[in-house]
């Protein structure tokens, strides 16, 4: 199964995210906020059958069904020759130490690439150089 998650409402996004703003009482009061989350944020794949598997990938498809990134986003070429690339504002994922239980402590953000890898964040969320790759 795959899900399309991002902050635009049109058909290919399946679960639209929208950022908070601390202490607004409604929507009037963020629009004129610029979003932390990209039109197209990410892909979350997940297998039906064992093991369960699921996996993240940022970006998204355009209407042509082609990954889409925007311009401002960092790409690269991979040694064997691959796109991949990070989304303008990034894709972060954070894993609590203690798995998902009552004793969780926060554990360390890494960011998720096109291609489905991860590194280190980038010393800003917009930066044009990525972090290591983890």
């Amino acid at each position: 199964i795959l899900f399309q998650i991002g902050r635009s409402t049109e058909s290919p996004i399946d679960f639209v995210v929208t950022d908070t703003v601390p202490g607004s009482q409604s929507n009037s009061d963020t629009q004129s906020v610029q979003s932390t989350i990209s039109r197209f944020a990410c892909r979350i794949i997940c297998e039906r059958n064992p093991p369960f598997t699921a996996r993240i990938y940022a970006a998204g498809f355009d209407s042509s069904k082609n990954i889409f990134l925007g311009e401002k986003a960092a790409k690269w070429k991979t040694s064997d020759g691959q796109m991949d690339g990070l989304t303008t504002n990034g894709v972060l994922v954070m894993h609590p130490r203690n798995g998902f239980t009552e004793d969780s402590k926060p554990g360390v953000w890494r960011e998720i690439s096109v291609c489905g890898n991860v590194f280190s964040l980038r010393e800003t969320r917009s930066a044009q150089q990525r972090g290591k790759m983890v």
